[in-house]
């Protein structure tokens, strides 16, 4: 719990040990790590099990340094991958440590799987989608939204007629935030009429304003750049609106690798493998 849930490095542990006189060496807080790991190794093929058998996954990856991982500099960079699904009364996570953000530790964790896959755009599963006929992306919108948000930011204090493109392609993106948050928690069945009736128009409305802002701004610029992510990641961010139990956004599954961020440089590679 201290070291996971809290990041709480073993040292600080061992530490904390001896200030209240029990003399635990780091060491062998490290070996009770690793034999945990293995020890729990059977209830994590079952959860799996279960992960896979639905078919709405999220996706994501964080950066991850290793201090001390055999026959790697303590520089060098790891990934830990998350997936996040399972039945929505049962929400699955599970984390998967690997030295690499490659195409081929997404394959691996994906072999099982049959269904939507909901992720920020990354190109490695664009490719196993590609090769896949049983996978379905879904994009985020909460990138989507980011994107003009940094670009009404970058424009600074260059005037409203500066800004104007990136605003009104954030308006949009709001408009459809705000229909979400309407219908939060509502039955699949719901969200998916109302979404067909109000979020439509909206999407109708942007993708006709995209396709006519697209060529009037330069793509090296923010706005340029949130642009381009829009239309190129269209077809899957609006794909949503086709199943209610779909998500606008991939922020649940972002935010369940958050705790990880926080004490990720104090890994202990032998306990992510899973």
């Amino acid at each position: 719990m201290a070291k996971y849930q809290d990041a709480l490095p073993l040292y600080r542990q061992e530490k904390i040990l001896q200030r209240i006189g029990v003399d635990i060496p780091r060491a062998t807080l490290a070996n009770w790590m690793t034999r945990l790991g293995a020890l729990i190794q059977p209830l994590i093929n079952l959860i799996q099990d279960k992960l896979l058998a639905y078919d709405i996954l999220g996706m994501d990856e964080t950066l991850l340094q290793v201090l001390k991982e055999p026959g790697r500099k303590a520089t060098s960079n790891s990934y830990l991958w998350v997936q996040r699904g399972g039945p929505p009364d049962q929400t699955v996570v599970l984390f998967h440590y690997d030295p690499s953000r490659g195409q081929v530790v997404a394959d691996e964790l994906l072999s099982e799987y049959q269904g939507f896959i909901q992720t920020d755009g990354y190109e490695v599963y664009e490719a196993v989608a590609n090769r896949r006929s049983d996978i379905i992306l879904v994009g985020c919108m909460a990138h989507a939204r980011r994107k003009f948000d940094e670009a009404v930011k970058a424009q600074g204090n260059k005037g409203k007629s500066k800004a104007g493109k990136a605003m009104m392609g954030l308006s949009f993106i709001q408009k459809l935030y705000r229909i979400e948050k309407a219908i939060k928690g509502a039955p699949p069945e719901e969200r998916y009429k109302v979404r067909h009736e109000q979020a439509n128009p909206v999407l109708d409305d942007l993708h006709t304003w995209l396709e006519k802002s697209l060529p009037e701004v330069p793509p090296g610029s923010a706005t340029g750049k949130a642009l381009n992510y829009l239309h190129n990641q269209w077809e899957k961010l609006i794909r949503y609106i086709d199943d209610g139990r779909l998500s606008i956004d991939n922020n649940a599954t972002e935010r369940s690798i958050k705790p990880f961020v926080i004490g990720r440089n104090y890994a202990h590679p032998a306990i992510m493998r899973s």
